[in-house]
């Protein structure tokens, strides 16, 4: 399924536009290194089929997320990892695009487990009934589609986004929105047993509850249980074990 391109994500048209997403996958996705040099001018130009303007003007826009740098003489190279702006809507998608590390994975599981809880927590103190209904709407599609995976997953996105949104919280729901690029990029990793949809739904379903019934301490605590699973589903299906 092709999704739109999330907001704040720099737009896929024109040859500068396709050079920043070409070279942005080969960096976020490791296929050059940090500190590594990128092609010469004359090599890209050739490579990307390009002209050199639309070439300077993705390396600035690159640049300005952080993933490259430019000296006299010396060249562009790629920035450490560090200096990378993480939670830029392109980075993020190009991080998790392809075939993102176990490390990468790691740190967008431990962001959910860090955030969900107090989400759902927020969302059992918050929640009006238009959040309500949110939340409730995605369990029941995800109910609908269990044997249809592309749409289970949809679904399970969908429900956590409405958590988020009931929580109340703007700079929560924003973090998410960030967060749910990278979310949308690898959910098929720990959701490819279809057999444990139904399990998966059950407690989809204790979160709800509890937050429907404002009980602000278990919704936390069933929404740490549901992420924690999540990751524990990543590491065996991404893992050594999983390979």
């Amino acid at each position: 399924m092709t999704r739109p391109a999330p907001s704040g994500a720099y737009p896929l048209r024109g040859q500068h536009g396709r050079v920043v997403h070409t070279l942005g996958v080969r960096i976020a996705g490791g296929d050059l290194a940090p500190g590594e040099p990128l092609p010469t001018e004359e090599e890209l130009v050739g490579e990307l089929g390009v002209g050199r303007s639309a070439l300077r003007e993705a390396m600035k826009v690159l640049g300005g997320k952080g993933l490259v740098e430019s000296r006299t003489r010396a060249g562009t190279r790629v920035r450490p990892r560090e200096a990378w702006h993480l939670m830029d809507p392109d980075v993020l998608g190009w991080r998790y695009q392809n075939s993102p590390a176990l490390a990468d994975l790691e740190d967008l599981a431990g962001l959910r487990v860090a955030l969900e809880p107090g989400a759902a927590r927020l969302a059992a103190e918050q929640a009006t009934p238009d959040g309500m209904r949110g939340i409730e709407e995605a369990l029941a599609a995800m109910r609908a589609t269990l044997g249809d995976p592309a749409s289970f997953i949809e679904a399970d996105l969908a429900f956590h986004a409405a958590v988020f949104e009931a929580s109340g919280n703007a700079l929560l729901v924003h973090l998410h929105r960030m967060m749910a690029i990278a979310l949308a990029a690898v959910r098929h990793v720990h959701t490819r047993d279809p057999a444990r949809y139904a399990t998966s739904v059950d407690r989809h379903e204790r979160v709800l509850i509890a937050i429907r019934r404002r009980h602000v301490r278990k919704a936390e605590e069933s929404m740490r249980q549901l992420v924690e699973g999540a990751r524990d589903d990543l590491r065996f299906y991404a893992g050594p074990a999983g390979s």
